[in-house]
């Protein structure tokens, strides 16, 4: 595997010394949700249909995170927009946090790591807090700090669809393993097997994580500090030719050009550098964030309440399997771009394959379509469990459906996290017939939603937007 032989320690100045000072709050828009949820940042788009939106979230001695995100006009409730002048002010501070396109390289170098026992062994691993989840980890640096960061985007995604209830709740231990034989011990003490990459254990409020990529991430670290160093020869270069050319600006100007052009070279460099690690831990941060929903919706929004619970008003009770497994996925594959994470987008080869269901033309062997609706909505756990071969099938199935179901449900009919998902939750989690329930919820009756639904993905394309 090729790594470039450039690595860049970016520095950002009005990143690193804002202007307003480091707890200094900055001026943005708020928009209110129907559902209650608020959110701070940047109004990027106002149109009939609704609003492109760029939460900003600025967590004392943490990154800045930012998350863009599409507000539907039938979602909002309540806009306090910026003055003109106060929107350009955010619209450049926004701009600077990526300003030559490594912005995600900046938020991990800003990473505040701590030393901790780990296995046996004296600070053998790395810990990093935020609000919903503890990092430990005994990963290379590199992955690390790239998983501080993306477990912190994935979570302010997972608020945006599903806004926190239950903020005092504790925050889920996510625990990635150096190397696969840790992962074996870590799943040993928790009387776990081997089945994924990451696993989930409720009672536990815990997620353990294997990685295989100790050798990638030393090479990535060891060409990091070589770069740094160069770089620093570079910026030192640099204030010596200043000194020596300040009375001859055209001879200074030949100089500073070529030094750019290096620096351009040095951040092309590493985002060919990023592009290599993307390749090879894509599959391991899918099962991460899949797993990191499952917490989340447990932990902070839904977690299991008893029917008497409900009916008491203290909770709406949990996830049916389906909608968690569904929901989960669509958090699996989110795009990277400019150092911010975008959900919203349909998986491509979830995509295909479905519609190849739904136009008549699976595969010899393959189901001829998704799942019935009726048989999803009564579906159990053995349903999505593929313990042996002759199972997989099913399960796959099984789980695109589901991930066909929520997409549906939460981009276009915008119902996950309304008042009525609420209530469909309540009444399913106290007694009522799933069929029943599911049909309230959608103000259908299962035939006429799922002509409804199958006719939508059909014309789903994979940026989210519909065909004519």
């Amino acid at each position: 595997m090729r790594i470039s032989l450039l690595l860049l320690l970016a520095t950002c100045p009005a990143f690193a010394q804002s202007p307003l000072g480091v707890n200094a709050p900055w001026p943005v828009d708020e928009v209110t949700l129907v559902n209650g949820a608020k959110f701070r940042g940047l109004i990027v788009e106002d149109n009939p249909l609704g609003m492109t939106f760029q939460t900003v979230k600025r967590p004392p001695g943490r990154p800045t995170l930012t998350f863009t995100t599409f507000f539907a006009k039938k979602e909002i409730d309540k806009v306090v927009k910026l003055s003109d002048a106060d929107r350009a002010t955010l619209r450049v501070r926004l701009a600077e946090l990526d300003s030559n396109g490594t912005g995600e390289r900046q938020r991990m170098i800003d990473v505040e790591l701590t030393p901790v026992d780990w296995l046996g062994r004296k600070n053998g691993a790395k810990r990093y807090e935020a609000d919903q989840f503890v990092l430990l980890s005994a990963a290379p640096e590199e992955v690390t700090r790239r998983a501080a960061v993306r477990l912190e985007q994935i979570y302010t995604a997972f608020g945006r669809f599903l806004p926190p209830r239950f903020d005092a709740a504790r925050p889920t231990n996510v625990e990635l393993a150096g190397d696969l034989d840790q992962y074996k011990q870590l799943l040993k003490a928790s009387a776990g097997q081997v089945l994924n990459a990451a696993v989930f254990l409720p009672a536990e409020n815990r997620i353990l994580c294997g990685t295989d990529l100790r050798r990638l991430g030393d090479e990535l670290q060891r060409t990091r500090l070589l770069h740094v160093q160069q770089l620093a020869a570079t910026d030192k270069y640099e204030k010596e030719i200043r000194e020596l050319y300040k009375s001859s600006k055209p001879d200074l100007d030949r100089f500073l050009t070529g030094l750019k052009r290096e620096r351009e070279k040095i951040y092309a460099a590493d985002r060919d550098n990023d592009k290599t690690f993307d390749a090879a831990t894509r599959r391991l941060f899918a099962i991460l964030y899949h797993e990191a929903f499952h917490s989340y919706a447990m932990t902070f929004v839904y977690p299991s309440r008893s029917a008497v619970e409900i009916r008491d008003g203290k909770g709406t009770g949990e996830l049916p399997r389906f909608m968690n497994e569904g929901l989960a996925q669509l958090f699996e594959n989110p795009v990277i771009e400019a150092g911010e994470l975008r959900v919203g987008h349909a998986d491509p080869e979830r995509l295909k394959r479905i519609q190849e269901w739904l136009g008549g033309k699976a595969k010899p062997g393959e189901p001829p379509t998704l799942i019935p609706l009726a048989d999803l909505l009564k579906a159990g756990k053995e349903t999505f469990l593929a313990a042996h071969a002759n199972q997989q099938e099913s399960a796959d199935r099984t789980y695109l459906t589901c991930w066909a179901l929520a997409f549906y449900l939460m981009f276009d009919r915008h119902l996950v996290g309304a008042k009525a998902f609420d209530d469909y939750l309540k009444s399913v989690n106290t007694g009522t017939d799933p069929a029943k329930a599911f049909a309230g919820l959608v103000g259908q009756d299962l035939i006429a939603f799922e002509k409804n639904w199958h006719d939508y993905i059909r014309r789903l394309q994979p940026d989210g937007t519909l065909r004519k």
